[in-house]
């Protein structure tokens, strides 16, 4: 099966009874119904809003727009992976998504789940599966992303001689405050973050802009040229924003 997906013709809500403000959006991909049954018999214990995608034969423009559009909190992967070319529909959903991404799988092997998790993957969890475990592992996993960005907001985010205070929105490169924008801020964040690994222009776009990359834009490349311009006359030298060609940006560390 080639890694892609489609949306099925509506999406299907399995609201739960318990709905708060605080209530977390989970998008379920799944091939027959296992999943939405494992949430509708939880459904009790659960605090969930969750919609629904079906597998299909072939990648479509309709989930780029409703992850544009949605923007989930989590997304449950349901498939039972048979080689490597269905581990690749991980990499093809974090394209466009970098939220928490649990996989669901009928196969249980440890080469699998360690190529799952290379690939982007958060947990794994082999069927068949009790639907009050995979509910306690979802919260698990939020409980501790909310650790995290708590103690990200209230520290600061230090890499070599750049400093980002996110309460304040203050830049300082060896201890003196660079004027950003809010959105060069924001991309900076993102990139230190994200230390090391390459985003996307997607990526950027979804997250930055709550748009889609249309292939010529060049509003990205003109604010990561000005955020680099910023921070060099700041005198910046440990660190560095890489252009990755034909991948995308990353933020590292110069080499000694």
């Amino acid at each position: 099966m080639a890694s892609s997906i489609e949306l099925v013709e509506k999406i299907q809500q399995l609201e739960t009874n318990n709905k708060t403000q605080s209530q977390q959006n989970l998008l379920l991909i799944e091939q027959g119904n296992y999943l939405s049954k494992a949430f509708t018999e939880g459904s009790q214990q659960s605090s969930y809003h969750i919609e629904r995608v079906a597998v299909g034969d072939s990648i479509a423009i309709e989930l780029k727009d409703y992850l544009l559009d949605h923007n989930p909190d989590m997304i449950v992967l349901d498939i039972g992976f048979a080689d490597s070319t269905e581990l690749l529909f991980i990499r093809d959903i974090r394209t466009l998504f970098h939220g928490l991404l649990v996989i669901v799988s009928n196969q249980s092997n440890e080469q699998e789940q360690l190529d799952a998790f290379k690939l982007g993957a958060d947990d794994y969890l082999a069927k068949p599966i009790d639907s009050r475990i995979l509910l306690i592992r979802i919260e698990a996993l939020f409980r501790r992303k909310n650790e995290r960005i708590n103690q990200v907001e209230l520290a600061s985010l230090t890499l070599g001689d750049v400093c980002l205070q996110p309460k304040s929105q203050r830049c300082f490169v060896n201890g003196e405050v660079v004027k950003l924008t809010t959105f060069e801020f924001n991309l900076l964040k993102l990139l230190i973050e994200r230390q090391g690994q390459i985003l996307s222009r997607d990526q950027l776009y979804y997250t930055l802009l709550s748009r889609s990359y249309n292939g010529v834009e060049r509003t990205l490349d003109v604010r990561m040229s000005q955020l680099r311009e910023k921070l060099t006359m700041a005198g910046m030298e440990q660190n560095q924003i890489e252009t990755v060609w034909g991948q995308g940006y990353m933020f590292n560390t110069r080499s000694a």
